[in-house]
């Protein structure tokens, strides 16, 4: 498993489970043990898909970089690059390399990618596969950005270490690679974030670069406070909650998630903190897929309307099961369907000049 503390600058970075008084000790065992049993299904799940058919992905070079998030705390991101000659030439942009021996190679541009696990659980291996896949195959640079999680870290933490990850990559490659494009994209809780981060590009509290967004499942929003103009539209979490593989969800989310998430009252509709309370204008050409099953459905097709009305180019597609299923089953030939299908999708919004 991905570490989630390293050494930065000979300090000992925080480490990610670090329990505050205010939670309680049974429920942080138990969520302690989640983790465990989360991360073990992942690399299970994704090794022997590795030593199947996606054999080939085995082959991606990967590396580990820290990045600052002050007071002498730090994290990692992780590194796909398709091949060992691209992957030289894109250490070398850190000390001013070429950008061109980057080009010639076909590199297609950038992709930062935010892992989800309602802010709790995850880290860089539990949605590795995926970036294997959209580095493989599209030939894209991909940065898998971690961190810290709730509830030892509470709200803001998730999104303000997400957003110094972005920083990072934006200053050491992206802005060294004016003539790719730059993608971000983000599964459930780490879609919330990805959301985020594109409202604070747009807005410009946040000097980083975004052509296009992609969004798996995404949370966009809590449940019982959706804007008004939403409402009539936002009926998820009382349709699917008994519907598909995980039943009970919208309990999982209320008190699970949210309630562990450290989320004052007070910011539960306010654009910095939920998404569908955000700005929409000047979002660039967005992607968003979403379960036909999930109580969050209407997180995405809500956010997605916000986009439309905002005159932002959006796609949707609904898929059939439950929330982000196919991140659990990458071994399986439906898993496997559905994450080439997925890579498909980001392959098109890649080729867009549209924005």
């Amino acid at each position: 498993m991905a570490e989630e503390a390293n050494e930065l600058n000979g300090a000992t970075i925080q480490p990610d489970v670090q329990a505050p008084s205010s939670t309680s000790i049974s429920a942080l065992d138990e969520l302690r043990q989640r983790r465990k049993d989360y991360d073990a299904h992942q690399l299970e799940t994704q090794k022997e898909a590795l030593e199947g058919e996606l054999s080939f992905l085995a082959n991606v070079v990967t590396w580990e970089e820290p990045f600052e998030l002050g007071d002498e705390v730090g994290l990692t991101y992780r590194v796909y690059a398709s091949t060992a000659e691209v992957a030289q030439a894109v250490k070398a942009l850190r000390e001013n390399g070429s950008p061109d021996e980057v080009t010639k190679l076909g590199v297609s541009g950038s992709f930062m990618y935010i892992h989800g696990g309602g802010w709790r659980v995850g880290d860089l291996d539990s949605e590795d596969l995926t970036c294997r896949r959209v580095c493989y195959t599209l030939n894209l640079v991909v940065f898998s950005i971690n961190y810290r999680k709730v509830p030892e870290h509470p709200y803001p933490t998730p999104i303000t270490d997400a957003k110094a990850g972005v920083l990072a990559v934006n200053e050491r490659y992206n802005s060294k690679l004016p003539n790719l494009p730059v993608l971000i994209c983000g599964s459930s809780s780490g879609g919330h974030i990805t959301c985020l981060i594109t409202q604070a590009v747009a807005e410009g509290s946040l000097n980083a670069r975004i052509d296009r967004t992609v969004l798996r499942g995404p949370v966009t929003v809590h449940p019982d406070h959706v804007p008004e103009r939403f409402k009539e539209h936002y009926s998820s979490y009382a349709t699917n909650d008994t519907r598909g593989e995980f039943q009970g969800m919208a309990t999982t989310m209320r008190v699970g998630v949210f309630g562990m998430s450290g989320i004052p009252p007070e910011r539960l509709e306010n654009g910095e903190t939920f998404p569908l309370w955000g700005k929409f204008q000047g979002h660039p050409r967005t992607y968003i897929e979403v379960s036909s099953d999930d109580v969050l459905r209407d997180d995405g097709l809500c956010y997605a309307k916000a986009l439309e009305a905002a005159g932002v180019d959006v796609k949707v597609k609904i898929r059939e099961g439950d929330h982000t299923w196919w991140l659990k089953k990458y071994n399986t030939a439906e898993g496997a369907a559905t994450e080439s299908d997925f890579v498909d999708e980001v392959g098109k919004i890649l080729g867009s000049s549209s924005k």
